[in-house]
């Protein structure tokens, strides 16, 4: 049974943007996990996805995410990125892997520190990096 989860950028957009092609999966996610789910974030991928939500979408897109963070409040936990987890990702940056963000190389040092190995994500890249993608169905 899931009880961590780490929640990458993707998953933020998806669940914050209905044009988004995984938007339906994201709400579907969310609705199966289970009440004692503990969601665990990043100060990056906050900052990634306002910035992404708000270029992508419009500024009143990445203030109703910022509503929707606060409604999470009693699941999600944001875990500030520490100096020794950005010298981490500088083992994973130089991969040749198109489109691959210092933040997520950030977010896979910050898994391994804490020990997670789930991560709800439409990236494939946390894949590629060894870590358990959440299917599109909890079930």
């Amino acid at each position: 049974m899931l009880n961590k989860v780490f929640v990458d950028t993707s998953w933020f957009k998806a669940l914050s943007d209905p044009k988004d092609l995984f938007y339906p999966k994201s709400h579907e996610q969310l609705i199966a996990f289970p009440k004692s789910i503990q969601l665990i974030t990043t100060n990056y991928v906050l900052d990634e996805s306002f910035t992404l939500i708000r270029v992508k979408n419009n500024l009143d897109a990445a203030l109703d995410f910022r509503n929707t963070l606060v409604e999470m409040g009693d699941i999600l936990t944001v875990v500030r990125v520490l100096p020794q987890d950005d010298t981490k990702a500088w083992d994973w940056f130089p991969k040749n892997w198109s489109k691959l963000s210092f933040t997520d190389c950030t977010s896979f040092a910050v898994m391994q520190r804490l020990g997670l190995r789930d991560v709800a994500t439409f990236d494939d890249h946390f894949s590629r990096a060894g870590f358990n993608m959440l299917s599109y169905s909890l079930a």
